[in-house]
């Protein structure tokens, strides 16, 4: 395999990261948090599963931050393969 093959077999792997799912799963988080607050209204219970889901919220977005190094990593890989 040539070099320029590896560089461009990086830069597909690249965008099989997973950053989509994260992202989806975070939407699907606000969506429950608007649910839960309709059924419970604002009670305690309701704030306490709100305080839990901003904390996964708040854990998503560093494992979004995480998987787009992962992204920039490779791409940077397959950039210096380029360029070496």
């Amino acid at each position: 395999m040539t070099i320029q093959e590896q560089a461009h077999q990086l830069e597909q792997l690249a965008e099989q990261v997973p950053t989509g799912i994260a992202l989806a799963t975070k939407s699907e988080l606000e969506e429950l948090r608007s649910l839960v607050l309709g059924v419970l209204g604002e009670t305690s219970t309701a704030v306490a599963i709100q305080g839990a889901i901003e904390l996964a919220g708040a854990q998503i977005d560093d494992l979004t931050a995480a998987l787009e190094n992962v992204k920039i990593q490779i791409r940077d890989a397959a950039q210096h393969h380029l360029q070496g």
